[in-house]
């Protein structure tokens, strides 16, 4: 049996667990298309309790072959089924990079900034220096 796996679609949210996201489309798909639990258990040939117990979590890991059957029940196919799903946890890894990236950037950012004040402080200091020997050469008659 294939399971549906954290190794398989290394994608995470924050909030609810891949296996969770599916489970709650399944239950949504199953009620836009006006289908009770008994419905469905019945298209894919397994009694109402072990139904139940898939959309409430309580079947642990989603194997493949049902995750086919569902989508053949509901007249999809399987990536029908899961898009919005691996969508919506890809966007949330997107959005995890791009922070993380931003975490990244600000150091160096941080570093930059202080390097650039170090300069303009010499460049001030060279300035000053310039400016007292210009009025010490024009104090020295000629």
């Amino acid at each position: 049996m294939i399971f549906i796996s954290k190794a398989n679609l290394n994608l995470t949210t924050t909030k609810m667990s891949r296996e969770d996201l599916i489970r709650k489309r399944i239950r949504s798909l199953r009620e836009a298309a006006g289908m009770s639990q008994a419905d469905l258990a019945f298209k894919l040939g397994i009694d109402e309790r072990s139904y139940a117990r898939l959309e409430r979590g309580e079947r642990k890991q989603l194997d493949l072959h049902l995750l086919i059957a569902v989508a053949s029940a509901m007249d999809m196919d399987l990536l029908n089924l899961l898009a919005p799903v691996l969508q919506t946890q890809q966007q949330s890894l997107e959005k995890r990079i791009t922070s993380e990236e931003r975490g990244k950037d600000q150091p160096q950012k941080n570093h930059y900034e202080y390097i650039i004040a170090q300069l303009m402080d010499i460049i001030e200091s060279q300035k000053r220096i310039i400016e007292e020997k210009n009025e010490t050469l024009r104090k020295v008659p000629a």
